[in-house]
């Protein structure tokens, strides 16, 4: 992050505004051999939109936010800029980002934060700091880079920049409920065997990707899911892939930590493809439509 950390002092109301993207779940999510955990983001078309009010106040500087994570987000700015005192910040945010899902909803806040807090101060935050600062609140998922990325969401390390996003629209299915990222990832077991499935998933995607394989990326997604059910013994998804067999699909997404799956289909899939998909999944769960965001090489 680069700032001038003395103390500043505010003499006028700002107002700034910052914008962050979701993920559907991870391409794939699981752990290594090497005990590195891992996922794999997926950018889609859904976002979080923080409006951040900044006004000169008398005494300690204090966060009005609704959400404690964002919160804490920028009271640990305010006191990397210097400014304990003097300021108070009010957050809110519109946002069309189910909470509780697996679609990265509080990353995206918190992301949405930092971007606002650069518009207001004029300042350049790397994505390593934002790896640094996020990972000492949750697991998050690495929306701060432009593209699906490899990335240990519980250590907040970039694993492998792919360069890629996929095209894919996603008829979203959700099970209902709500899924504590925090509360998931507590406790995961992994048998030696799944180890060394995840290891071979991990190197099949990153060749997919480096071919810019939408079809190979869409059936890694789908072992992820598979293997997710072998592991957890989910019911939902259990449905979700036998559904699979009945539709034309190119695969399957999982929000590993989340009440939601996805099926893929090509970003030029007709509207009455799409439709088709939708009736035919539609008493899985409520269902939903979404996208994946382009990358302008």
């Amino acid at each position: 992050m680069s700032v001038n950390t003395k103390s500043q002092t505010m003499t006028e109301k700002l107002i700034g505004y910052g914008k962050s993207f979701a993920s559907f779940g991870e391409i794939v999510q699981g752990r290594l051999s090497n005990g590195e955990d891992f996922l794999v983001t997926i950018p889609v078309d859904m976002w979080s939109t923080c409006e951040l009010v900044c006004e000169p106040i008398d005494g300690p500087s204090f966060v009005d936010a609704k959400f404690s994570k964002s919160r804490e987000v920028s009271e640990h700015l305010l006191e990397v800029l210097g400014m304990s005192s003097g300021v108070k910040i009010s957050i809110d945010f519109i946002r069309n980002i189910p909470i509780g899902k697996g679609l990265s909803s509080s990353t995206a806040d918190m992301l949405a934060v930092i971007r606002a807090f650069q518009e207001v101060f004029g300042i350049i935050i790397t994505e390593n700091f934002i790896s640094r600062l996020f990972a000492k609140i949750e697991p998050h998922d690495g929306l701060h880079y432009y593209m699906s990325v490899a990335y240990n969401h519980r250590q907040g390390n970039l694993l492998s920049k792919l360069n890629y996003i996929p095209d894919f629209n996603i008829i979203a299915v959700d099970a209902g409920g709500e899924l504590s990222t925090e509360e998931y990832n507590k406790n995961l077991n992994f048998t030696p065997e799944l180890l060394d499935e995840y290891d071979k998933l991990y190197n099949e995607l990153l060749l997919a990707f480096a071919k810019r394989d939408d079809v190979e990326i869409a059936q890694c997604a789908q072992k992820s899911t598979e293997l997710h059910v072998n592991r957890t013994g989910n019911a939902f998804l259990t449905r979700v892939l036998k559904k699979a067999d009945e539709v034309d699909v190119l695969g399957i997404l999982t929000t590993h930590s989340g009440t939601c799956a996805g099926f893929i289909l090509s970003g030029n899939a007709s509207n009455e493809e799409l439709e088709l998909v939708e009736t035919k999944v539609a008493k899985i769960g409520h269902v939903f439509r979404t996208k994946t965001l382009k990358m302008l090489l």
